[in-house]
Formats: C-alpha cells, structure tokens, sequence
C-alpha cells in the first residue's frame, strides 16, 4: 500500500471510512490532457450513458458469473472441459442466456438466468454441440476480435463482455479478472468498438493498474467507500459504476475540474461536501 499523501490524511480526517487506492503502474505515466469541461446537458447525458452502460456490463457480467456456479452444481466435469473457450451472454425478455462455446464456435451449454442472478431454467448439457443464434455469431466474432488488441495488460487473465451498440456495431469490455475478494481491479478496464469486422477505436479507463480495496484498515474502521481520482473524463464512466455494482461498494470518483462524484446502487450523484480527493489518480 502506497504511503498516503498529505491531501489523502485531510480526507482521513474528513471522511475517516474510505478505502486507500493502491497504485501499481503498468507503464511510465504520461502527461494527460486535462479533459474538456461538459455543458450541463452533455454532462447529464454522460451520466446517464455510464449509469445505463455500467449496469447493462454488471448485469451481463453477474448472468456469467452465476451460471459458471450453477454449470458446476449441476455438472462437475464442466470445470475439466477443455473444448469450452468463453462465452456469450443475451438479454431477452428481462432475463440472460448465457451460452458457453467451444473453438469452432458452437454452444456446447446454456443457461438461462433472471436479472438478479439466479437460475430462470435448467442447465442445458448438449450431447452434440449447437449452432449459434445470429446475434451469439455476431457477439463471438466481436469479442474475438477485441482480445486480439494489444492493450497494456494489467491482470493475467481478462472477462469480457459484448454489447450491442446496433447497425452491426458491438462494443467490447475487457475487464481484469481477479482471485482476491478485497481487490476491485479498476486499471486496465478496456473497451474496443467493433464494426465491420476490424477495430474501429479503443480506449483504456485509467491510466496504470490502479486497484482499489474494500477491506477494513489495520485500524478497524468499517470501509464504507471506494475512492479515486480520474483524469481522463469529466465526469465518472460506466467502468467506474460497473465496479462500484461489481464491489457492491459506493465508490467516489473525484475529476480533474475539483468535482467529487458519488456512485451509489448503479446510480452517480454530485457531492459539494466532500472536496478533498488523493493525489494518486487513475
């Protein structure tokens, strides 16, 4: 853990409950450009659009997470199965079909799970691998392609999650994996927008291998928050509500304008009483 500086002890005493951030750099920082300030309609439009994103990759995300286990109940051979190579989340109707596919590709399980993470249908084990629906081609093919960009890495492996952006584009997010309950791995969060078969744009959300920890100081304090300075946007993204959701912890995401944002349940509030922010940023 990094030594605090001396604007993150005037946080301490003002907000004695935070979570430190740890910075583990990947690269040698560059100087950022101090981002362009928002009027207030495009920064409400930012807001809603990290709100609305940040929840659609939480929830896909979570659908994956809670059929894994539920595959695994049910079948123990799954987690020895070498033919799986991913998967592919569908929202429909309010609920997530989470396909698992081999190399060829072809659905070799299903699962169909409700928004809150629980079974909606039983474990399908196919005796013969299946074709993909038009829209599981479309997401496979796009997240294909985004694991073959070449980003800074900041975990061993990554989760991925494709969203549909319509007109044949998908939006791909590559999200750091990790083994460590208390670690929210916010550094290196990616995402590549596809369309047309290649790579279109690609951006990083942070800087280093910033991560952010929810366990208790040494000193016993409760950790009721996350907090973090960004520097790359003028208000916070759907990677920082997506973390916030996945940590289920508010995070606070201070910006370069001295602006200090609350993400709470999936939801981003301004605070005018919390101006201090750490010095260490993302």
């Amino acid at each position: 853990m990094m030594k605090p500086a001396r604007a993150w002890a005037t946080l301490i005493l003002l907000m004695p409950l935070m979570a430190l951030a740890q910075d583990l750099p990947a690269t040698p920082p560059t100087p950022t450009p101090t981002p362009t300030p928002l009027s207030a309609a495009d920064t409400a439009a930012a807001l809603s659009r990290a709100e609305r994103l940040g929840k659609a990759i939480f929830l896909q995300d979570l659908a994956a997470e809670r059929a894994t286990d539920a595959i695994r109940a049910k079948y123990r051979a799954f987690g020895k199965d070498t033919r799986v190579r991913g998967w592919i989340t569908e929202e429909h109707d309010g609920q997530y079909r989470v396909s698992y596919i081999d190399a060829t590709p072809a659905v070799l399980y299903r699962v169909e799970m409700a928004a809150d993470g629980t079974p909606a249908g039983e474990v399908q084990v196919l005796s013969e691998p299946a074709p993909l629906s038009a829209y599981e081609a479309a997401a496979a093919t796009a997240r294909s392609l985004a694991m073959t960009a070449q980003v800074a890495p900041c975990a061993k492996t990554y989760n991925s999650v494709a969203l549909p952006e319509g007109d044949g584009r998908w939006a791909v997010y590559l999200l750091p994996a990790t083994t460590l309950p208390n670690v929210v791995p916010l550094g290196g969060s990616q995402r590549l927008d596809i369309a047309d078969g290649r790579i279109t744009a690609s951006r990083g959300f942070t800087r280093t291998c910033i991560q952010l920890g929810r366990t208790p100081s040494k000193r016993g304090v409760t950790v009721v928050g996350m907090m973090v300075t960004h520097l790359l946007d003028p208000t916070p993204t759907e990677v920082h509500v997506y973390w916030s959701l996945w940590a289920r912890t508010p995070m606070y995401v201070a910006t370069t304008d001295g602006q200090l944002w609350e993400i709470r349940d999936g939801r981003i509030h301004k605070r005018d009483d919390l101006a201090q922010a750490p010095e260490s940023g993302s």
